[in-house]
């Protein structure tokens, strides 16, 4: 079984994501109060796809305090197991960041609370985001697309959390030097489709393609990369 652990499903149209229904656990995550709602919706009616809510970072400034309280009541209500994207971000939206930091320990605490797993999304911000994981004491944590100091990497590690392989290894090479550099027990696939980066449309298709590449680059089989991230998978959400 392929591991997808962050696309963005509501963006997608319900025929392409129907396709992965046999081979794939999809792991959807929200970018802000009515995408959450549409990502639980849809998962629903497909098993294969695990549901995450929450605020990304660049959607913060236009949210409202009523909708990050509602939101935090229909993760109690809903059993949500993820909460995702969330995060800080000060490469690409610093001007919020006041804001994100506020809507981001209210999801910390949530997730302290009821034992939640985190799809995080940290640009220019890796540090800030690790330390106030630790001070919160959480310890379900994947770190979206990291491309952070190799240095905080031995820290992640460390905890036991883990990192996403992206398709963007293709042409972001430090990318392919953090999947290289860290042990496959901390590593788990992702596409972040719909997005598109490069010249890449990322699509949840592109998750076998960097099993591929895992395997490839280590010098081991393609299916006992797969069983490794299935495993890590359930490690992640004790499952």
């Amino acid at each position: 079984m392929l591991i997808d652990m962050h696309a963005h499903c509501h963006e997608l149209s319900l025929s392409e994501l129907d396709s992965y229904r046999d081979s794939y656990i999809v792991v959807a995550v929200s970018d802000d109060y009515d995408s959450s709602l549409i990502t639980i919706d849809m998962a629903r009616e497909r098993r294969f796809i695990h549901p995450c809510i929450g605020i990304h970072p660049w959607n913060v400034g236009e949210a409202s305090e009523n909708e990050v309280n509602v939101l935090l009541k229909l993760a109690e209500s809903e059993s949500v197991k993820c909460l995702g994207e969330v995060g800080l971000d000060t490469k690409f939206t610093p001007q919020t960041f006041k804001k994100q930091l506020d809507v981001f320990m209210k999801f910390l605490k949530l997730a302290r609370d009821y034992n939640l797993v985190l799809n995080i999304h940290a640009a220019g911000t890796w540090e800030h985001v690790f330390n106030l994981i630790l001070k919160y004491d959480i310890d379900k944590v994947f770190f979206h697309w990291y491309t952070g100091p190799l240095s905080l990497l031995e820290e992640i590690i460390d905890k036991g959390f883990f990192i996403g392989a992206n398709p963007a290894w293709r042409v972001q090479s430090k990318h392919r030097s953090i999947i290289e550099s860290a042990p496959l027990e901390n590593i788990i696939t992702e596409s972040d489709a719909p997005y598109y980066y490069k010249g890449i449309s990322m699509s949840i298709s592109l998750v076998k393609e960097t099993v591929d590449y895992i395997a490839r680059s280590r010098g081991i089989s393609f299916s006992s990369v797969e069983s490794l991230i299935y495993n890590n998978y359930r490690k992640l959400f004790r499952v």
